[in-house]
């Protein structure tokens, strides 16, 4: 590495303790642009040669370990294998207007009508910068995009949390978010480039808990139905009592993780009552994080009500699995907890992430499906 890659590498460095580091202002005179492109320290270094207009790229992985680097490996950079496209759009969240934005990546030499998945954030965003600064996903959703654009989908991420202040803690404050993911479907099946018969979605953790909603009586599932949903970790402390839908759910749960197994599992015997196509996957040693160094911690979670779930009735009342009448305030005083998780190594990540693929692609449309 020359000096001043070195230049800007030190400067990076010193700036770790940033989450993200989408546009990293460096020395005029090192003519380096800067974008982390994964919290996972994956820095793409480009330096800029104006006077031949030639654009040299190194990629630099640095393993850090207490403020401490421990190695450095420069590769070529590979050729761009996607677009994105930034969409923002206004819709509902429990009866008030709000601006939402999304990042739409499509594979680059895409032929035909592409099937699209659109995909939830957790409670922390934790992934990507939309290009521009405007919105954020988590790392889940940038997994998502990466893989996803690789077996032909079009993938959508969501920033439910845009122009807010919501933070992770903030559990109280969450959109009802589901809607959001139902006019971007609107909006994207009226594109050409999309296949309507073909709208996959997914969500980690809040995320999930939004994909659950899909079986619940008071969303619109009839006239244009997802072709699958699959959800990352649910929470499944606060449940629909579900209805038939025309779809398959896939629920992905780590056998460690501090949103415990049981109501999940009460969920998914609710929902094969129901006659729908639902399957339960436990990823054996995973937290909540899909993480193999998951401890307990303490911080907000909605994970108290693990043996006894409240259900969102299909009449529109609130009740506990043992039929005690609930209300957000009883929510509140027993599900919510100071019960957390840590640990966030996600050795375990890329197997889910393939799992969904793997299950959205079974699950696409025959004529779409012979085509792929």
């Amino acid at each position: 590495m020359d000096r001043k890659a070195g230049l800007v590498y030190k400067t990076v460095f010193h700036s770790l303790n940033n989450p993200i580091l989408p546009h990293t202002k460096v020395p005029n005179d090192s003519r380096y642009a800067i974008l982390v492109i994964e919290r996972r320290c994956t820095i793409i270094f480009r330096k800029v040669n104006s006077t031949k207009n030639v654009s040299i790229n190194y990629l630099v992985f640095i393993l850090v370990g207490a403020l401490s680097v421990s190695a450095c490996v420069t590769a070529p950079l590979e050729s761009p294998t996607h677009t994105t496209k930034i969409i923002e759009f206004n819709s509902t969240s429990r009866g008030l207007e709000k601006p939402i934005i999304a990042m739409i990546a499509m594979p680059l030499k895409a032929k035909g009508p592409l099937p699209v998945i659109i995909s939830q954030h957790g409670s922390s965003r934790d992934g990507i910068v939309f290009p521009g600064g405007k919105g954020q996903t988590d790392e889940y959703s940038t997994r998502l995009i990466k893989e996803g654009i690789k077996r032909g989908f079009a993938v959508a991420a969501l920033d439910a949390f845009y122009k807010t202040d919501i933070q992770p803690g903030d559990k109280t404050k969450f959109p009802n978010s589901y809607q959001y993911a139902l006019d971007l479907k609107t909006i994207l099946a009226s594109d050409g480039r999309f296949d309507a018969d073909n709208f996959f979605y997914t969500g980690f953790s809040y995320g999930a808990g939004q994909v659950n909603k899909s079986v619940d009586i008071r969303v619109d599932f009839k006239s244009m139905p997802w072709r699958a949903v699959a959800s990352a970790e649910p929470g499944c402390n606060v449940i629909s009592e579900p209805v038939k839908v025309p779809f398959p759910i896939l629920l992905i749960k780590g056998s460690e993780s501090h949103y415990y197994l049981e109501p999940c599992q009460l969920f998914v015997r609710l929902l094969k009552a129901a006659h729908v196509d639902a399957t339960l996957s436990v990823i054996k040693g995973a937290n909540h994080f899909f993480s193999t160094d998951g401890r307990i911690t303490r911080g907000k979670a909605v994970n108290g009500c693990r043996f006894n779930p409240v259900i969102r009735m299909q009449d529109g009342t609130l009740q506990f699995a043992d039929g005690e009448p609930a209300s957000r305030r009883l929510i509140a005083e027993r599900c919510f907890t100071s019960e957390s998780g840590s640990g966030k190594n996600r050795l375990l990540l890329d197997g889910v992430i393939d799992r969904v693929l793997k299950f959205f692609v079974t699950h696409k449309t025959a004529a779409l499906a012979s085509k792929s």
